[in-house]
């Protein structure tokens, strides 16, 4: 999930450890990512309609565990579908639809195994099966919202606003959205590698001294992100070397136009410059003041109407 290599990219400030540290504090944590490893386990059943409650049980162990360390835990789920992913959904609804036509046509050979793989490909955590989750917070009191679009930027608000102290998650976009403390590869006994944002400048080799907030979301989307598709053979490491060469997007597009190894789609720059208003504007709940609000304020001349419905209305 998130952005491909952005994590192995960090790996000089990750910092293994115990969620026991957090004793005192309260940590978001994305539910879907929970509720997508508790179904792996019992795809087979999800897909065909079978009852089955392991994916519960799989995240309230979890939830268990942190209140066990003396943490308080805040599940934040995604809610309605934002405009700006409509293409990756649609990416994926089609790819579950393709790996269920084999799983099936499997299962009738007796390839079970390889059945199993793909009903794990055609799983689609929905509304329904997180709504049994939510029921179980309930019974044992714990607190939860559900975000107005998605959960990356709900947490990224509750995190920024004091709402909470960290997140839990397994998704790298909740650094690119600007999260402080993220922590990762939480495990049943309690370990995980936690990363802070304040340790960007001690990464010696992909350097990133002096580098503000903007500049490390525009080297992730360059790599290509959940609201625009990478260009041909720029990943994360090849944006991060030519970001810091030429500054600007616009400089380095240009670069890479007259240098013609790599196909720059058409209207690759307005996209770019549409699909970063998700990681900005995207409307959130504020908990305080009980009322959706932008993550960021808008400028004062307000958004384009489009721009505006890409953001969530």
């Amino acid at each position: 999930m998130g952005i491909q290599g952005l994590l192995p990219m960090l790996k000089e400030i990750q910092v293994h450890g115990h969620i026991s540290e957090y004793k005192g504090k309260r940590l978001a944590i994305d539910g879907y990512v929970w509720l997508h490893k508790g179904a792996f386990g019992c795809a087979e059943q999800i897909v065909k309609g079978e009852r089955t409650t392991r994916f519960v049980d799989y995240a309230m162990h979890r939830i268990r565990l942190l209140r066990h360390y003396g943490i308080t835990p805040f599940m934040v789920f995604d809610g309605g579908p934002l405009p700006a992913k409509k293409g990756t959904e649609e990416s994926r609804a089609k790819s579950r639809e393709e790996n269920m036509a084999k799983a099936q046509a499997l299962e009738g050979q007796k390839r079970t195994r390889e059945a199993r793989e793909c009903y794990t490909k055609c799983l689609d955590v929905t509304p329904e099966l997180a709504f049994q989750l939510i029921k179980a917070l309930r019974a044992e009191q714990v607190d939860y919202v559900v975000a107005p679009y998605e959960a990356d930027a709900q947490l990224c608000f509750l995190e920024r606003e004091g709402f909470v102290d960290g997140i839990i998650t397994e998704d790298s976009d909740l650094l690119v959205f600007g999260c402080r403390r993220v922590i990762f590869k939480l495990d049943g006994s309690g370990q995980c590698v936690s990363i802070n944002r304040d340790q960007f400048a001690n990464i010696t080799e992909f350097p990133m001294h002096g580098w503000t907030d903007l500049q490390f979301r525009r080297m992730a989307m360059l790599s290509g992100c959940d609201y625009l598709p990478s260009i041909p053979g720029i990943g994360v490491k090849t944006a991060h070397r030519m970001l810091r060469k030429y500054k600007t997007v616009e400089k380095l597009l240009q670069s890479l136009r007259l240098e013609g190894a790599h196909v720059v789609p058409q209207n690759y720059a307005a996209e770019f410059t549409q699909a970063e208003l998700a990681f900005i504007f995207q409307r959130v709940y504020h908990p305080g003041k009980k009322r959706l609000v932008p993550l960021n304020d808008f400028p004062e001349e307000g958004l384009k109407l489009d721009d505006e419905k890409w953001v969530g209305e």
